[in-house]
């Protein structure tokens, strides 16, 4: 299975309660759980007519999205305490937005006005603060610009992608998380220009709020230097979710595999069983693995280690893509497999797929 699971970092806010949906067991049990596949299965129509919507599309946009958002928040008067309740927020926000790029103007207001509620929510998760205020920013400049799409992968688009977070760093607290999403957009984005990649790591870079990490990953993009290189020593080093202490350094004649995946990522977990497998075929010859978590939920990753009896370290912040150890490595896809050789030099970040003879080959190298 080569699919990675990435998806552009704003867009990934939009598209949150899809990926929710897919790659997740049910938000919560039953009625709740048809509840919400109700809304979810929704959304198809407020992309009807792809491309070139005709004014018939538009119109079933409008209604599909006014239609989610007040289902949504039917939902959340119906079922507070539920597990898809987040989701359920996102949806509403979603919702209010495909009707207003749609020509909806009452829906547009309604989200402007909610945006703003969200922000100053001290209830309200920082995760749907951001989401609400990218919604709004979003669909207000596609409406100016007489766009019917959140974002159409256009080099247009990338740059609203980029400004609706710069913006949102004027408003939300955490700024420098904000800062990192930035530059690992920066630095994946295939849509943007060397010269535009440049400008957003300079206006990070001048940021008095950007920190000094997030200011070495800035000036990396400007200097066009990397944080690795195939063929050189890697440096690695953090403690694991368990207490253990963690040094590359000192597992130098093992083969090492760095797999930088999460529990929410289903090719993640598709590709569990066969990692487990080459694990312990080869554990005692000498191959070790440690575990570079996406997660943001420390309990969810803890019951998926123990029931799938995992040994190999974990590390965790719950910071998501801004994840401390895969920001600095500008790792924008997972599952991610990186090899190590018994000499500490990184020989390879692509392994899925020959896991076990990539691992044999240099278990056997001199």
């Amino acid at each position: 299975m080569r699919a990675k699971q990435f998806v552009p970092l704003v867009m990934a806010l939009l598209l949150a309660p899809i990926v929710f949906a897919q790659n997740q067991t049910p938000p919560a049990p039953p009625p709740d759980a048809a509840a919400f596949n109700a809304i979810v299965q929704l959304l198809p129509k407020t992309r009807q007519g792809g491309d070139s919507p005709s004014e018939a599309d538009l119109k079933t946009r409008r209604e599909a999205g006014m239609e989610i958002a007040a289902k949504a928040k039917q939902f959340l008067k119906d079922f507070p305490a539920s597990k898809g309740a987040d989701n359920a927020q996102a949806l509403w926000n979603m919702g209010l937005a495909q009707a207003a790029v749609s020509g909806d103007a009452h829906a547009a207001a309604q989200l402007q006005m909610r945006a703003a509620e969200i922000v100053k929510d001290p209830k309200m998760p920082d995760s749907l603060k951001l989401q609400g205020f990218v919604m709004n920013y979003l669909a207000q400049r596609a409406r100016k610009n007489g766009k019917h799409a959140l974002d159409d992968n256009s080099p247009d688009s990338q740059k609203a992608n980029m400004d609706a977070l710069f913006a949102a760093a004027d408003v939300l607290s955490d700024a420098d998380e904000l800062f990192k999403m930035l530059l690992l957009q920066d630095r994946s984005d295939k849509n943007l220009s060397t010269k535009d990649q440049r400008s957003v790591a300079q206006r990070v870079l001048d940021d008095p709020r950007a920190s000094a990490a997030v200011k070495v990953v800035a000036k990396g993009i400007l200097s066009g230097e990397q944080s690795y290189a195939v063929g050189k020593p890697l440096h690695l080093s953090f403690v694991a979710i368990d207490g253990r202490k963690i040094d590359l350094a000192d597992l130098k004649g093992k083969v090492v595999m760095i797999d930088f995946w999460a529990t929410w990522c289903g090719p993640c977990v598709a590709e569990m069983p066969e990692v487990k497998q080459v694990y312990d075929k080869y554990h005692a010859a000498g191959f070790e693995i440690l575990g570079i978590s996406l997660d943001d939920n420390k309990d969810r990753l803890l019951a998926f280690v123990k029931e799938n009896h995992i040994t190999w370290p974990q590390y965790f912040d719950g910071k998501h893509w801004n994840n401390e150890i895969s920001f600095r490595f500008g790792i924008n896809a997972i599952p991610a497999e990186w090899l190590v050789d018994k000499k500490g030099i990184l020989r390879d970040t692509d392994s899925r797929g020959n896991l076990e003879q990539r691992v044999n080959e240099l278990l056997h190298e001199k």
